[in-house]
């Protein structure tokens, strides 16, 4: 697999586990995991409002906005084709020989032509 195909994949692996341990920690300092869902969900993004005028940020709405973020990018990057296909459909392939026996090709030049049609067709699947 491709190093450039790789790295996303490593860094959301990086994130979900920092969300997760973030999550984990987090229920156990509250006691319980009632306070995921005492979010403001409807109203968060109102919240980002006061960062304009330098005002405070509800925890609430940055693990909301954490989470949307990260649901947001994996699904991105799930969604995007494969960087290690389009590297591979952009290089030309190599020409091969089209038979072993040069002799039996220079005496049978219908043959010589039919291969070589094939391998074009080939090529362009």
């Amino acid at each position: 697999m491709n190093k450039t195909y790789r790295l996303p994949g490593f860094l959301l692996l990086a994130h979900w586990l920092t969300f997760s341990i973030s999550f984990v920690w987090t229920c156990k300092t509250q006691g319980n995991v009632l306070w995921w869902l005492r979010l403001n969900w409807s109203g968060w993004l109102s919240d980002f409002g006061n960062l304009t005028q330098l005002g405070t940020l509800p925890a609430g709405s940055a693990w909301i906005m954490w989470f949307l973020l990260g649901l947001l990018l994996t699904i991105t990057w799930i969604l995007s084709p494969s960087t290690s296909m389009q590297a591979s459909q952009a290089e030309p392939m190599p020409k091969r020989q089209l038979v072993g026996n040069a002799e039996m090709m220079e005496s049978r030049p219908g043959l010589q032509e039919k291969l070589l049609r094939l391998h074009q067709s080939l090529e362009k699947i």
